[in-house]
């Protein structure tokens, strides 16, 4: 099988042609994305371009399927450059999970994705979440915001972030019964009115250094609620996305992309 790695703000996806190769087994999935016993990776991108349409199955390394991904959006752009399929400066939709997003290559090394309106009604959140609830882990309370972009997010802000906590209190925010497909979790601390940073526990893959559909989840509550410009900076452990709400709503994610490395398995 042939892959080509990238990363966004370190987190990194094995991208796969799709007119080349099939739909990879879950032992497959497992084994590549092992990062002692495999190549390592946060998932695998599998698509391409068919009939002029973009689209891309975005698989967690637990075999899982997601939704929806910033980073793994941007890889894909990125991949569908390297490969031919579209060229710098190029706006083209993009088909993922039950959503259609908008792709701009700017630059090699810099996409934008606009990433659709965020939703705080949704049959993969809890209802009434919107205002604010309740949850524990390990005998901490927070209060959550739930929200999706096309996959659910549970945004919950710190006075400071504890890395700790989020590897120890993630996997329990994730399985939560009151998120019936599960959830991605989000420690968020407000900087200022620009700036924000978030520690990531991602549903179906763990710690993450980066996610941008969690950054635009952060950011659509905290505009929600008021707290924070139609621009901001989301800083995380691999880095800073640059997100800004446009006219019709839509959030904007602009942020870069490396390629790592062509691989045959």
């Amino acid at each position: 099988m042939k892959l080509i790695k990238y990363h966004a703000l370190g987190n990194d996806y094995l991208f796969m042609d799709s007119a080349e190769q099939s739909l990879p087994e879950l032992s497959f999935v497992k084994r590549v994305c092992h990062r002692n016993f495999g190549i390592g990776a946060d998932g695998i991108l599998h698509g391409g371009v068919s009939g002029g349409s973009f689209s891309v199955t975005i698989i967690n390394p637990d075999g899982s399927v997601a939704e929806m991904s910033g980073n793994g959006l941007r890889i894909f752009a990125r991949a569908m450059l390297d490969c031919g399929h579209a060229s710098v400066g190029e706006e083209f939709c993009v088909s993922t999970g039950q959503r259609q997003v908008r792709c701009k290559v700017i630059s090699p090394k810099k996409i934008s994705v606009a990433m659709g309106m965020p939703l705080f009604s949704a049959p993969n959140l809890p209802i009434g979440a919107k205002s604010g609830q309740k949850i524990v882990a390990n005998g901490r309370p927070y209060v959550y915001y739930a929200v999706s972009m096309g996959n659910p997010h549970c945004v919950i802000f710190v006075d400071e972030l504890v890395h700790e906590h989020t590897m120890s209190d993630g996997p329990i925010l994730e399985n939560n019964p009151a998120f019936v497909e599960k959830t991605n979790v989000q420690f968020a601390h407000l900087i200022d009115g620009n700036n924000i940073e978030i520690d990531i526990w991602e549903r179906g893959a763990g710690a993450t250094l980066a996610s941008g559909s969690s950054s635009c989840g952060v950011f659509a509550v905290t505009r929600m609620l008021g707290q924070c410009a139609e621009k901001v900076s989301i800083h995380m452990a691999g880095g800073v996305l640059h997100l800004e709400e446009m006219e019709n709503g839509e959030i904007l994610q602009i942020g870069p992309v490396e390629k790592i490395a062509e691989c045959v398995v």
